[in-house]
This record gives structure tokens, C-alpha cells and sequence, in this order.
């Protein structure tokens, strides 16, 4: 328990009004069961910076949150005296469109910042899942989330320009500029990103721009073999065609999608999802030779576009979050393009062996594959376990994005870091030597 003297030191800081320390209101802030002593909602970085130098000088853990939708990823955190909520950093601080530049408070939603760039017809080029529930810039840095624009537009890694964070001794971080040129150097923003909120809390991001594309279709083509579907991505990638998203379904969630949003698909085949984004003309040229080399390849399937495409990516950019809403467990594969067949395979066969159910999509022009799994806690152990070994075995890695903590204790969260942990334990300790932002949860 928190010592008295500490909460009213804390509630000094913040004020009464944004300090929580509720069990029953505590509960949505735990991660795996585990509940904070209390939580705050600073409304400044000077604050954010306050707390954590009470939390140095008293060697309290500190558990950093946007909006919460990525809170069961990572390991079940050692401890938990203190949540830093940045729901009150919701700010847009900047927006230079003749520059194409934007700084944002972290605590600013997506669905937020995208709505005010667009009406200077600009967005952010991240897409990634929980838009919807109010996922966070901040949340979103730090686990380094995307969706199936990355084929377009690449990482967030190639549009965060500049990065302010509060450290774990109170000391704030400011680097990058707000310019898309910058200066040579260490480029020490980029390695806040995936970084789960272990090295600092992120206040304040700056990102490059991107016009907002005229005009959108995507074609869905299913094939009667996955080698025929290979086939047809490999043809499509090495092509003059300009891709927005490229993703392989299997099966079980083309049936479940086609259903959804009312498309008139061959059930229980492997299926491409083509997006293209940009002005008219290209978009209708470039989906009609899509067609074509995907008809070359055995491949038929229909054109969507206004709502309808919307709504479809939205399901597949959500899923399986947005499409099964409980009891969900759901691993991200990371491999070399031409292996994704090779894990779609492997679930097929652990699926029948194991009798477990899996929906797959797959960013088939990077290689991530999200796969979600149902079936009895012992069977999906086993499978995840299995391939695994499978996915390291051709030179890939594994990680669970989520599972109740009986599946997390069967199963490493992030399997083996290999030669790099010991370089990214260093960064930790010279970052965070007291071991207090979120720990337990990635690197200790």
C-alpha cells in the first residue's frame, strides 16, 4: 500500500479530481488481474515530470496509459503502484500543412488528429487496429502498431519526426525537430517506438504528412490453391502496380468477412485483398490489370469500393479484435514474404491435429501474419508452442498480442530476443536503472 504521505504528495500534483484510487474503478486500469495502487491523470508534461520524481525517490513502478486497447500485450507486470493516464494530453499543438508537418500531445486519439488534418486534406499514414476505441498516438508509438497501409506507406518509424518524453528520474527528453530534414546524429526518437513504455512516457510526437488520396478500390480474388494465391501476390509485387494493402485471407475469415459485409465470394478459399488509393484514373486502370494477372493465376473475385470497401478493411485493419470481442488469443507472426505460405500451411495442419480454429490475414507484401486462435487452453499451448518453433526455424519470430495469463504461462510472450537482448537490457538500465516503467512487461 501507497504510504499516506505519498498519495497526498501525488494528489498535490495533479489534483484530487484526477486521482483514482477506486478498486472498483482501479479495475479497468489492470493489467492481467493486476491492479494499480492509484491513477492519475496529469494535465501537463510538468506534471507527468513531477510524478515520476516521486516515483524515482520512492522506487514506485509506473504503468503508462493511452486508452487501454493494447493493455494485455506483453508480460504480466511485476508490480503496479502507479497508472499515468494521458487521457488530459489531448492536444494538437501544431499543424504546419504547407510543410506537411503536425505535432500532437500523446494522449491525443487517431480518430482525433485524423479528422483535424483532414479538413486540410492531409492524415497520418497509420492505420492500425482500435481506431475506433479510442486508441492513442502515444499507445500507438509505443507498441509500434500499423495495419495493411504499411505496404504503401512503411513503418512508423519512417514518419515520427520528432519525440518529447518524460523519463523515469523526471528529466524530460526532446529530440528531432519539426522539419522533415533534419540533422545528422542518433536519431534517439526511434528507439521510444515499440519500446511499450518501458524507457520513458511519450508526451508529445511530431509526424510527417501525407495527402489524402483522391479515390479508393480494392478487388478480392479468391484462388482455389494457396499456390495459385502465391503466385498471384508475388506477380502483383513485382509489377509496376502502386499497392495500398495486400493481404492473403484464409479461409475461415474470407468466410466469415464475406458474410459480414455482404460480398458474393467462393466460400473456404484463399483470398487476396488488393487496396489501391490515388487519383481516379490510376486507381481504375491499375485495378483492372490487377484483375487480369489475378484471373492469370486462376483467381476470380469482385471489385468494391465507397462504403463497402471502407467497411471491409475496417473489419480486416480490426480483426479479430473488432470481430470476436472476448476470449481472444491472437499471435503475430513476423517472416520473409515468400514464407508466408509455409505458416499458412503449418496452422492448417496444427488446426487439424489439434483441433483448434484459426483465422489468418496476412500482410502479404511484409510478411506479418495476424493469426487468431480458439479452441481448449491446452490444445492452443501446444499449438502456439509448435509454431513457434516452426516460424524460428525458417528465420522468423513470434509473438503473443494477446491471451488470458493461462495461455501467457504456457507460452513466452515474446519468445527468444536471441543476440540482441543483451543490448536491449543495457538500454534499459541506462535509461531506467530503478527497473520502475512497466516492469516485468517487456525487458526487466
Amino acid at each position: 500500500m501507497l504510504k499516506k504521505s505519498i498519495i497526498n504528495n501525488l494528489h498535490s500534483i495533479v489534483g484530487e479530481e484526477n486521482a483514482l484510487s477506486d478498486n472498483a474503478k482501479l479495475e479497468s486500469f489492470s493489467v492481467d488481474d493486476v491492479l494499480p495502487e492509484i491513477v492519475l491523470s496529469p494535465n501537463n508534461v510538468e506534471q507527468i515530470s513531477e510524478i515520476m520524481k516521486v516515483a524515482s525517490k520512492e522506487s514506485l513502478s509506473v504503468i503508462p496509459w493511452g486508452s487501454g486497447t493494447k493493455s494485455a500485450l506483453g508480460n504480466k507486470p511485476d508490480r503496479a503502484d502507479i497508472v499515468i493516464s494521458t487521457k488530459n494530453l489531448n492536444r494538437i499543438l501544431e499543424h504546419g500543412a504547407s510543410d506537411l508537418v503536425a505535432t500532437t500531445e500523446s494522449g491525443v486519439t487517431l480518430k482525433k488528429f485524423q479528422s483535424v488534418l483532414n479538413k486540410e486534406n492531409q492524415f497520418l499514414a497509420l492505420d492500425p487496429p482500435h481506431v475506433g476505441r479510442k486508441a492513442t498516438v502515444g499507445g500507438i508509438i509505443a507498441t509500434n502498431d500499423g495495419g495493411p497501409e504499411r505496404l504503401r506507406y512503411g513503418t512508423l518509424r519512417e514518419f515520427l519526426i520528432g519525440l518529447k518524453v518524460v523519463r523515469a528520474d523526471g528529466s524530460v527528453f526532446k529530440g528531432g525537430a519539426k522539419v522533415v530534414k533534419n540533422v545528422a546524429g542518433y536519431d534517439l526518437p526511434k528507439l521510444y517506438v515499440g519500446s511499450l513504455g518501458t524507457l520513458g512516457i511519450i508526451v508529445e510526437a511530431t509526424f510527417r504528412l501525407y495527402p489524402v488520396p483522391e479515390y479508393s478500390e480494392t478487388y478480392i480474388a479468391g484462388f482455389s490453391t494457396l499456390e495459385d494465391a502465391h503466385d498471384a501476390v508475388m506477380t502483383l509485387l513485382n509489377s509496376d502496380i502502386v499497392i495500398t494493402s495486400l493481404e492473403i485471407l484464409n479461409p475461415e475469415l474470407i468466410s466469415f468477412l464475406a458474410k459480414r459485409n455482404d460480398l458474393d465470394l467462393i466460400d473456404n478459399q484463399y483470398t487476396l485483398a488488393i487496396g489501391i488509393k490515388n487519383v481516379e484514373k490510376a486507381v481504375k486502370d491499375q485495378v483492372s490489370t490487377v484483375k487480369t494477372l489475378c484471373d492469370q493465376k486462376g483467381g476470380k473475385g469482385k471489385v468494391i469500393s465507397g462504403g463497402q470497401e471502407e467497411k471491409f478493411w475496417d473489419d480486416v485493419r480490426d480483426f479479430p479484435w473488432k470481430l470476436f470481442k472476448t476470449a481472444r488469443v491472437v499471435c503475430k507472426a513476423s517472416v520473409l514474404i515468400t514464407q508466408i505460405p509455409k505458416v499458412l500451411e503449418t496452422v492448417k495442419r496444427l488446426s487439424g491435429e489439434n483441433g483448434i480454429k484459426t483465422y489468418i490475414s496476412a500482410r502479404a507484401g511484409n510478411g506479418i501474419l495476424i493469426i487468431s486462435i480458439k479452441g481448449e487452453v491446452s490444445s492452443m499451448i501446444e499449438s502456439l508452442n509448435s509454431l513457434r518453433a516452426f516460424v524460428s526455424s525458417i528465420g522468423g519470430h513470434l509473438i503473443l498480442q494477446e491471451a488470458p495469463y493461462e495461455i501467457k504461462a504456457g507460452v513466452s510472450v515474446w519468445g527468444d530476443f536471441g543476440s540482441g537482448l543483451g543490448i536491449m537490457e543495457r538500454i534499459k538500465f541506462n535509461f531506467d536503472p530503478d527497473n520502475l516503467l512497466n516492469p516485468g512487461r517487456y525487458i526487466t
